[in-house]
């Protein structure tokens, strides 16, 4: 069994997860929460706690002078030092690996170092997004002695965080070539749209391919049934390239079905980005309609 310490008392995201992606390694494993230097010597493996950070004694904290930075000068914290050292081990995979890193890890660091992430929109309605690292923190008990208990429970979340976030990036990259192929069928006969397979992570691939300017939707099955997406003016953003039809927004089933001049219409939604039926080839007239409406 391992023993991976951390600190007693509050948690914060960077502790949860660094123990998180240990445990990935070490399904033995026992979690010893304490600030005495005695115990600590006790542990396999040290976290967030004790001022050292030593790969060679499996100690990772980031609390000094000068600590622990990327390249580029973003400070690490605990999970981005376990990730710098045991993250290939975790995914098999440096891409994988990489990918998981640009996606959650190095978001952690920056919360746990007081790093701004992102800036509220006050010209827009009053609303507030909360971050993984707030989700983590409000999870503290009001009781201190409930504190291990739920950072034990907060460690199993993040272990099946990190789990989908691993599969979704090994997903996203096998979705390229794919994408790719897809592409150059549609550009060779002249389609405004791509074609591929379920669960295929299309969207970044195919905004950073030469010559998509032209594709405009997406089809795809899930299930049973066929999407159709329409392609974003950019990444991240929520405008499109060409909406689908304003009067088919909103309506679902047979209302749908005879706006749209199809059988089997299942639904579209009032922000005209996503449709679906239930056949390929209604799917493929609904892309036609889209196409033809002004």
């Amino acid at each position: 069994m391992k023993l991976i310490g951390a600190h007693s008392g509050s948690f914060h995201a960077d502790d949860v997860f660094a123990v998180a992606a240990l445990s990935l390694l070490h399904e033995d494993y026992k979690i010893v929460r304490s600030r005495d230097p005695k115990v600590w010597e006790t542990c396999d493996f040290l976290v967030d706690v004790g001022g050292i950070y030593d790969h060679s004694q499996n100690k990772y904290d980031h609390h000094f002078r000068n600590g622990p930075t990327y390249d580029d000068g973003l400070p690490m914290s605990s999970i981005g030092l376990v990730w710098k050292h045991y993250g290939l081990e975790i995914c098999d995979s440096k891409e994988i690996a990489d990918r998981v890193c640009s996606l959650l890890i190095r978001g952690l660091d920056a919360n746990d170092n007081g790093v701004t992430l992102s800036i509220p929109n006050k010209k827009g309605p009053e609303a507030q997004e909360i971050s993984l690292s707030k989700t983590i923190a409000i999870m503290n008990p009001q009781d201190s002695s409930l504190a291990d208990a739920a950072f034990e429970q907060e460690v199993l979340r993040a272990k099946l965080l990190l789990n989908a976030i691993i599969a979704d990036s090994e997903q996203w990259i096998n979705s390229k070539n794919e994408v790719k192929a897809s592409l150059r069928y549609s550009l060779s006969n002249n389609l405004p749209y791509i074609e591929v397979g379920e669960g295929c992570k299309w969207q970044g691939h195919l905004l950073n391919s030469q010559g998509n300017a032209s594709i405009l939707y997406s089809l795809y099955p899930h299930g049973e049934k066929w999407y159709i997406r329409a392609v974003p003016s950019s990444i991240g953003k929520f405008s499109n390239r060409k909406n689908l039809p304003k009067n088919w927004g909103g309506l679902n089933d047979d209302e749908f079905s005879k706006a749209a001049g199809i059988p089997d219409g299942i639904f579209c939604h009032h922000s005209l980005f996503i449709c679906a039926a239930h056949s390929k080839e209604s799917a493929i007239k609904l892309i036609n309609k889209a196409i033809a409406a002004k």
